[in-house]
């Protein structure tokens, strides 16, 4: 009995020796450092390098009119102001000739009248036989010319009366350079006006930027004040030198009609550089240690692998990378700042709730 009750102490001592030994080991199993992170596959796809740069909206110079008279004129009446509307046929300008501009016209009418009387006095001598015939050619020749004479200056309005000049398409008057009794002289601007539907923008862009743009290539551009007004813009030409009041280059563009692009506004523009390929990323993916190395992590069956990453490209909330990322590995997009290579996770996929 005695060696039972021996025997019995033995073993139940073993036994608590044993459950002594095991209880750390599980209890250190139980309180492993793990982090809940949230993951998303990892993928493949194109970002584009975009330059940013700021304007204005302004008139096409190359189509813009500058109305001018070929004789010296008096304005009688201005019936626009800068910046205003204009449609075709709507009066601009009221103008006569001015004073002593007539006598051309005066001397144009005294020679037809002149070429007139000359060519009848040799008619009528050739008929008495007392005038040749090449004469009479040469008079007739004379009065063609003094009518040619008398017709362009009637038509330069040159006879002092008054005329108006009217719009020749709906455009913007986008300057005036005269006044109500100026006197102009012959060829001198008197307002410019552009076409309403030839508008442009010139924007600044950073000389190594302009070197990556063409003509012909599209642009986002928008108000700065209300991104909300957007449009597509084409890159017509870039200036062959650094603009010295703002250190860019001007880049101009056309511009499609839109009510909202009026000359004066101040727009952005989003120029396309160029189309990179490779691993695309979620932005906050991507951390950087404390000497600049760029990476990321990935769920290597539950636990963190850490890859050094280039970053090629940032795009708004994305990035490109270049590395050795496994395709078949997850890409930990959130939770990561806590995160230690080798790192138990506790893993959900990204948009799971």
């Amino acid at each position: 009995m005695t060696r039972l009750l021996t025997l019995r102490l033995l073993l139940l001592s073993i036994a608590l020796a044993s459950a002594c030994a095991v209880a750390p080991s599980v209890h250190a199993a139980d309180t492993a450092p793990s982090a809940l992170v949230e993951v998303a596959p990892l993928h493949r796809g194109q970002l584009a390098d975009v330059a940013q740069a700021l304007g204005t909206v302004q008139a096409a110079s190359s189509q813009t009119l500058a109305v001018t008279f070929p004789r010296p004129v008096q304005v009688l009446g201005v019936e626009v102001r800068a910046g205003q509307a204009v449609r075709r046929g709507q009066t601009l300008l009221r103008v006569q000739g001015a004073p002593g501009s007539d006598v051309t016209y005066v001397q144009a009418q005294n020679a037809v009248s002149f070429a007139q009387s000359e060519l009848q006095r040799l008619e009528q001598l050739q008929a008495q036989q007392l005038a040749t015939r090449s004469q009479v050619d040469a008079a007739r020749k004379a009065l063609a010319d003094a009518q040619a004479q008398l017709a362009a200056a009637r038509a330069q309005g040159l006879n002092g009366g008054a005329s108006s000049y009217v719009a020749p398409f709906d455009g913007l008057v986008t300057a005036v350079q005269t006044q109500t009794g100026a006197q102009l002289p012959a060829g001198s601007a008197a307002l410019l006006l552009a076409p309403a539907n030839r508008l442009q923008a010139v924007v600044g862009v950073l000389p190594e930027q302009a070197r990556m743009l063409r003509p012909g290539m599209t642009a986002k551009v928008q108000a700065v004040f209300d991104p909300d007004q957007s449009a597509q813009a084409t890159v017509l030409a870039a200036a062959g030198m650094v603009n010295p009041a703002t250190g860019r280059v001007d880049l101009t563009l056309a511009l499609p009609p839109q009510p909202w692009l009026l000359p004066g506004l101040a727009i952005s523009a989003d120029l396309p550089l160029r189309v990179w390929s490779g691993w695309v990323v979620p932005r906050n993916a991507v951390l950087r240690d404390d000497r600049g190395q760029a990476y990321v992590f990935q769920d290597d069956h539950g636990r963190a692998r850490r890859v050094n990453v280039n970053v090629e490209i940032d795009q708004g909330e994305s990035s490109g990378l270049d590395g050795p990322l496994d395709p078949a590995l997850p890409l930990v997009v959130l939770g990561n700042y806590e995160l230690e290579n080798g790192m138990a996770l506790r893993t959900a996929t990204k948009g799971a709730r």
